[in-house]
């Protein structure tokens, strides 16, 4: 019957289970990629927290209703369970689709109806899935370590499969093909029993007709917001749309996960447009400060600041754009309208992260121009990221300084009023980095120009911030002055004046980190351990006033924190039901599954801050979500298959595990990144294969943790597995956005502690905590009662 749990699973079935465990992971991903294309940035994460609350929440069905799973051989009921998850991965995709995401400035009652409609046809796929995993894991709980390892090896191969293919199909496709793979596992479970047989074939026929559907006709096709646009790309940072402009407007759009650029009509061989048409006068100020040399312009957009620095005269034009399917679109798809700025002459683009590629770079400019340049996609770590951007930090400016030549411009634009005041803490983020570089007056190498940007539908004020490494000259000022006369609303701080509004106050203060300190918002200098650009909310202030201007969108910090508070309940609500429902007799306490819990936060804590830890490292966020994910999986896996082939001790097989684990977290909260920033100029192959070889010890002795937990949990409370197995499950859940709020609030490193602190927790559990081999069945009351409790008599 189906809760067997001393059966040793035959090859068949651990492979099924890998595909099943690949295809989840992979459906993660691919929600985000899909919530993130029709909704702000800061809703892709719950691609992760539905899929961690739905597995969990099946595995805990498996604990209150028993009955419902063990009528029949366990295969039987994997299998029909299997092809539930491929209808209800076919069927949630078709209808995803066809949901109004239409969101303004603030949130509304369609909008919370369709997104609540949208959490449940994602999050059914994952409970199926979740009962398939938990059922495997329940009935063969005596060789949990095969089970896990073949759990954990699909996952991992489902992370490095999913993120190439969003390169080559659109993600709705990809969905509906997960269905065949759930399906191939339902065959797989099913042999030997005929009407599984024909229902898993039945499954896997359909799923392959609805991929060759979704490839060829609209069926599966997800609309976008607005006009249909003239050219689209999918792509594993975002989907990105280019749009011809409407009658009577003059520019285009390439837009990218509701963040936009424009398109400058240019015809080849005719003028380049000048800074009137382009609306960058401030910016061409700071070329005019310097020889027409080489220029490094870091996002290229719909290509407006490659025509800034050649209509300034740049000999050479360096690009770097991240997302490869903007290039594509401007370039290729409209270039009869847009004149193909990435490959006009004098330009060289480069595909990647624009801060890896200054830092592999041994070439120096004239001019370093960063011009609206957002990651508000969740590529950074499948989502996980939320507002965290990598340029702009102290870290990142001191590398552009490295790469100036004498007398060089750091040039960069940010909007006055966005999500924050922008271009203000730019300025604090200019002088403290000049500080850090060993500049004693920075404010005298600093000087910030305002104008206004204009669009038929809208416009916004925006601060250009020029750094030098030398102060600058008398000269130079007077020319800057006589240029923003035409070119510019006016300047707001300059070494000797003028200084306006806010600028004003950060001038008058004794240094900018005093002047950060006592204002309204936190425009500090963002660090590496904290690259929240973005985020200008303190913590007492959440709740209030929004800190978005013209452009704003709902606070994305508020959005976290209603959302962490939702997934505690749902948490609390795991541990408690199964008390109320489930009888007394044999049921684990509470303090007995807190190993589980732990183990379960601290994981997921420790990956979001290792993902964010590569992305400089590997040049792509998208290639640190996937090899991250890819190394630490794995090698959990192999560590819970190690953990069934250890003989001797298993408690101390654990302690010996998660105490090398301990030291190994402890040492990557503040070691990892210095040795990281010290080999980022290796080849980008032995990048990853450092990655690699970096991550497997730590995931070799966390993979032995949970197998030998299950194991443990089998036998002081044989029907207890389930439970623990979903309270882990559920417990990611809460830390995959803890793990967001921690870091925006106190850094990537106090993120990595915490985590730690939840291992540590789950180490002091298994050295105090009872095991099943230890006392007898003829133990007395009191000795009995402290082994059901889980804790020393």
């Amino acid at each position: 019957m189906g809760a067997v749990g001393d059966r040793r699973p035959p090859v068949r079935t651990l492979v099924a289970v890998g595909l099943v465990a690949g295809s989840t992971l992979a459906l993660q991903v691919l929600l985000t990629r899909v919530f993130s294309a029709v909704l702000y940035y800061h809703f892709g994460f719950m691609a992760i927290s539905l899929a961690l609350l739905g597995v969990g929440a099946g595995a805990i069905l498996i604990y209150i209703k028993p009955g419902w799973f063990d009528a029949d051989p366990l295969e039987r009921t994997l299998a029909r369970w299997s092809v539930l998850y491929a209808v209800l991965l076919v069927i949630g995709v078709a209808l995803l689709v066809r949901l109004n995401y239409t969101l303004g400035d603030q949130i509304n009652t369609k909008f919370v109806f369709n997104l609540a409609a949208a959490c449940v046809l994602a999050a059914l796929p994952f409970l199926a899935a979740g009962v398939v995993i938990s059922l495997a894991v329940r009935g063969y709980a005596r060789s949990i370590g095969r089970v896990y390892a073949f759990d954990l090896g699909g996952a991992a191969i489902g992370a490095a499969v999913v993120v190439p293919l969003m390169w080559v199909f659109d993600a709705p496709t990809l969905l509906v093909a997960l269905g065949v793979v759930a399906a191939l596992a339902a065959l797989l479970f099913s042999l030997g029993h005929p009407a599984e047989q024909r229902l898993a074939g039945g499954a896997l026929a359909g799923a392959v007709l609805l991929v060759v559907l979704a490839g060829t006709t609209s069926a599966f096709y997800l609309h976008p917001f607005g006009q249909s646009p003239a050219a689209e790309r999918w792509t594993p940072l975002a989907r990105v749309f280019g749009y011809l402009p409407a009658p009577q407007l003059r520019n285009g759009d390439v837009v990218y996960d509701r963040n936009f650029g424009e398109i400058i009509p240019y015809k080849r061989g005719t003028p380049l447009p000048d800074w009137r048409p382009l609306q960058e006068g401030p910016q061409t100020i700071g070329y005019s400060l310097t020889p027409r040399g080489d220029a490094l312009v870091i996002g290229g957009g719909g290509g407006r600041d490659i025509l800034t620095a050649l209509t300034s005269g740049m000999r050479r034009v360096d690009v770097v754009e991240l997302n490869r399917g903007i290039r594509n679109v401007v370039d290729h798809d409209l270039r009869s309208f847009s004149g193909g700025p990435y490959s006009l002459p004098h330009v060289h683009t480069h595909i990647g992260d624009g801060r890896s590629a200054v830092a592999e770079s041994d070439r120096k400019f004239n001019q370093i121009q960063i011009g609206y340049v957002d990651t508000f996609s969740p590529s950074g770590a499948q989502a996980f990221a939320l507002t965290e951007n990598n340029l702009y930090t102290t870290d990142a400016f001191k590398l552009y300084f490295d790469h100036l030549k004498p007398g060089g411009v750091l040039n960069l634009a940010r909007p006055v009023k966005h999500n924050g005041e922008e271009a203000l803490r730019a300025t604090v983020l200019t002088l403290q980095a000049l500080k850090d570089y060993g500049i004693k007056n920075p404010e005298r190498n600093v000087v910030v120009i305002l104008a206004n940007y204009t669009t038929p539908f809208r416009g916004f004020e925006y601060g250009t911030v020029l750094a030098k490494l030398t102060p600058f000259t008398p000269t130079e000022l007077a020319h800057i002055a006589r240029l923003a006369k035409t070119r510019s609303t006016g300047i707001a701080y300059a070494p000797n004046g003028p200084w306006i509004r806010e600028w004003a106050q950060l001038h008058n203060a004794s240094s900018p980190q005093d002047f950060c300190g006592n204002y309204k918002l936190d425009v500090c200098a963002p660090t590496d351990d904290e690259p929240f650009f973005f985020n200008m909310k303190r913590l007492g202030d959440i709740g209030g006033a929004s800190t978005a201007g013209s452009l704003g969108v709902p606070d994305p910090v508020l959005v976290l924190l209603i959302t962490l508070g939702i997934l505690s309940v749902l948490a609390a609500l795991a541990f408690v039901i199964p008390l109320a429902v489930v009888a007394r007799e044999g049921r684990p306490t509470l303090s007995s599954l807190v190993f589980f819990a732990a183990i379960g936060l601290g994981f997921l804590l420790l990956e979001v801050a290792l993902i964010q830890r590569f992305v400089l490292f590997l040049g792509f966020p998208t290639y640190a979500l996937s090899v991250v994910l890819f190394a630490l999986l794995l090698f959990t896996g192999l560590g819970s298959y190690l953990s069934s082939r250890i003989e001797g001790n298993p408690r101390r097989t654990v302690i010996g595990a998660l105490s090398v684990a301990c030291v190994l977290i402890a040492a990557s909260a503040y070691g990892l990144q210095p040795l990281l920033r010290g080999l980022i100029e290796a080849p980008f192959a032995l990048r990853v294969l450092l990655t690699i070889a970096l991550l497997a010890p730590l995931g070799v002795t966390l993979g032995m943790a949970m197998p030998i937990g299950l194991v443990r949990m089998e036998g002081l409370y044989p029907g207890g597995v389930p439970w623990a197995w979903g309270i882990n499950g559920i417990s990611s859940v809460v830390a995959s956005v803890l793990a967001i709020f921690v870091a925006i609030e106190f850094g990537f490193a106090i993120t990595t502690l915490v985590g730690l602190l939840f291992y540590l927790t789950a180490l002091t559990h298994a050295v105090l905590g009872r095991w099943p081999d230890e006392g007898d069945h003829e133990a007395k009351p009191d000795e009995q009662a402290a082994r059901m409790s889980g804790v020393p008599a």
